[in-house]
């Protein structure tokens, strides 16, 4: 797979995942209209992104999945790059509510131009929203994202406190929440919110992770958890603001 290249939802992919197992790949077939051989490319191509599927006479068996959140294993709209430059460049490009993971930032943004550093194993991704909410409302986007946050890593038994723009377990920094806008006439006419969080990924000096704090975690499903939280986060305060966004 080129490192580059953008993967999108797939409701043949969802539904070779999902089973019931065995799944044939005629009933695949003549669910979504396509042939066995279209059906045969997307379970090819699962097995290089790291899926075990094992084929049989009764139909094909998932016995194992990698820990990525691939749009097709999230309950958002979705796109994923292995790696990419930064998830906020692709964001301003995409349609509004699209999350856009990537696996590794080449130049991952921090507050005040500063590099977040990014290497595998973190969580970092981007959504763009138009809020049409006043300029002095920026905050009160960048403080919904940091509470949803709040929230799921309280679910997972850790404690973080949002600093600025930040997540601090203690002293140490377990993540990071950018907002980026563009306005007319005092609005904000759309908005960028990225968020990089410390899963399995080795940290700089002082900050910390959750595989440091809770041992090997799934980034998946961290990933299942925050993606969804940020949005209904997002979509609350919108809904509240009186604009649906």
């Amino acid at each position: 797979m080129p490192r580059r290249r953008m993967l999108h939802d797939s409701p043949v992919k969802r539904a070779i995942l999902q089973g019931p197992f065995p799944i044939s790949g005629e009933e695949l077939a003549k669910r979504f209209g396509i042939s066995r051989v279209v059906v045969w490319k997307h379970v090819r191509e699962l097995r290089r992104l790291g899926y075990s599927i094992r084929s049989t006479g009764k139909g094909y068996l998932l016995e194992g999945r990698p820990d990525v959140p691939y749009p097709w294993e999230l309950d958002v709209r979705a796109v994923y790059l292995p790696e990419t430059a930064s998830t906020m460049d692709v964001a301003w490009k995409l349609e509004d509510w699209t999350f856009v993971i990537a696996g590794t930032q080449r130049s991952g943004r921090g507050r005040g131009g500063r590099r977040w550093f990014s290497p595998p194993g973190g969580l970092y991704f981007s959504v763009a929203v138009s809020p049409n909410l006043p300029l002095s409302e920026t905050d009160s986007i960048l403080s919904s994202v940091l509470s949803s946050i709040v929230e799921v890593l309280h679910d997972l038994g850790v404690e973080a406190e949002p600093r600025e723009n930040a997540l601090y377990v203690g002293d140490r920094k377990l993540g990071g929440v950018l907002v980026e806008i563009s306005g007319e006439m005092e609005r904000i006419k759309r908005a960028v919110v990225g968020v990089g969080i410390n899963v399995n990924n080795p940290v700089p000096e002082g900050a910390v992770s959750l595989q440091m704090l809770l041992g090997k975690v799934s980034l998946l499903e961290v990933a299942r958890k925050t993606l969804p939280a940020v949005e209904e986060g997002l979509r609350r305060l919108l809904k509240t603001s009186g604009n649906s966004g």
